[in-house]
């Protein structure tokens, strides 16, 4: 569905900023609220506090008192609704028939601004959030990533597993709930955002009637990161068949001017089905199920990394095989033929993106919560083109230094030099 770049935005009396992106073709709509918080703004006491609270707004408010009632509500038109904690923002959202759209107001108004934080719920609730950080763990795939990140960034909110720990799930009171949404869902770290079947004086005006903010605030700040020393690699072991890694080089903010370039770069190394990594590593050596790369920013730094899952008795040769393709790239650069289908390959995943009102939804909601300003697809489509050859090589070989890898090894081993030895080449 067309979108074009046709989207308005505006800051109502008390502070909340409303996007609209009309779809006209569109017969429904997504509104989400999405809130500048989340697991980087916690202390390590209040760990997983953020993510706990993400599940008590389904609770009950005011209005709809308990979690039947709010699921009635959305059910009952059809609509579906959904939540998600990250490092830096928390989304809510209700998607449903823009004939019906005055519900999603209602009910998320209700539970962001009214939620009782019941102690009865708050108890029942830790079970499950519990049984959560359970099953990640459980999973070797979400395990690597846990291990990863916290190897990665430190010991620091960034480094820290989005659910918490065990024992804060425990601890955690009803007034630590309260505190934290005085202090974080505010008129002034919130964003709400409708895209769909809905003009912009619709939105104004039920945003205006349901989301009555008491509470202006101040846009909540993260604490600043803090680059960290230690060790090249980790190993968790554990007695599985197939063996997970994930490795990483530290890369600028989203905002760095470097950012579309290593976009690109992270395209052709290992972001498609053709991709470097996918070639070399899965369908010439049969060595991996998968792997693949991605990049991971915030708003001051960020990780170029490279999951895989391998091949219990061939990690060694795998991590060879990899760092032989990350020398490559650094030293060798990438071809005009490469950076051509990276540049038409992002392009055409952003067009595919905004097909539907949730994804166009939660761009612009992105965007807003975490810069402050909308960048339209038409923009992002023109930042990439104007990535050229030279710079993207000189990205490679800027970032792409051994010396500043991280890697995390999950498999049933007892030593993890051999892996770690591979690095070094």
């Amino acid at each position: 569905m067309e979108t074009g770049n046709l989207y308005h935005k505006e800051t109502l009396h008390s502070g909340l900023r409303v996007i609209t992106i009309p779809m006209p073709s569109s017969r429904s709509v997504t509104v989400m609220a999405m809130v500048g918080a989340g697991s980087r703004y916690e202390k390590k006491k209040t760990n997983g506090l953020s993510h706990f609270m993400e599940h008590m707004f389904f609770k009950g408010a005011k209005r709809y008192p308990d979690t039947m009632a709010v699921s009635s509500a959305i059910d009952s038109v059809g609509g579906v609704f959904n939540a998600f904690t990250g490092e830096d923002k928390v989304g809510y959202f209700v998607k449903l028939s823009s004939a019906k759209k005055r519900v999603s107001y209602d009910v998320l108004s209700d539970m962001l601004l009214n939620s009782k934080f019941e102690k009865e719920e708050i108890d029942r609730e830790r079970g499950v959030i519990i049984e959560e950080i359970r099953m990640y763990n459980d999973d070797p795939m979400s395990k690597v990533q846990i291990d990863f990140k916290n190897h990665f960034f430190g010991d620091q909110p960034l480094g820290w597993d989005i659910a918490g720990p065990e024992e804060n799930i425990k601890a955690v009171t009803q007034d630590q709930f309260f505190e934290y949404r005085n202090i974080h869902y505010t008129s002034a770290s919130c964003v709400l955002v409708a895209a769909g079947g809905i003009t912009h004086e619709e939105n104004i005006e039920l945003s205006q009637e349901f989301f009555k903010f008491t509470n202006r605030g101040i846009k909540s700040q993260a604490p600043e990161y803090r680059p960290m020393e230690g060790e090249r690699s980790r190993l968790t072991t554990r007695d599985i068949e197939q063996a997970h890694l994930v490795m990483g080089f530290p890369i600028p903010g989203d905002e760095d001017q470097d950012q579309p370039a290593l976009k690109m770069l992270n395209n052709i190394l290992g972001g498609t089905m053709s991709s470097r990594l996918f070639y070399q590593v899965r369908e010439r050596r049969g060595l991996a199920y998968y792997i693949r790369s991605s990049r991971g920013a915030f708003v001051d730094t960020g990780a170029l990394r490279i999951s895989a899952g391998i091949n219990v008795e061939k990690l060694e040769e795998a991590i060879a095989c990899i760092k032989e393709e990350l020398d490559k790239m650094a030293n060798d650069g990438v071809t005009d033929d490469e950076l051509d289908r990276a540049r038409e390959n992002i392009k055409g995943r952003n067009d595919l993106s905004l097909e539907n009102s949730m994804s166009v939804a939660m761009l612009y909601a992105d965007h807003e919560t975490l810069h402050g300003k909308v960048k339209t697809p038409d923009e992002m489509h023109a930042e990439i083109d104007r990535v050229t050859l030279p710079r993207v090589n000189e990205v490679a070989k800027k970032y792409i230094d051994m010396a500043k890898i991280k890697m995390a090894v999950l498999g049933p081993y007892d030593d993890l030099a051999p892996f770690d030895k591979k690095l070094d080449g």
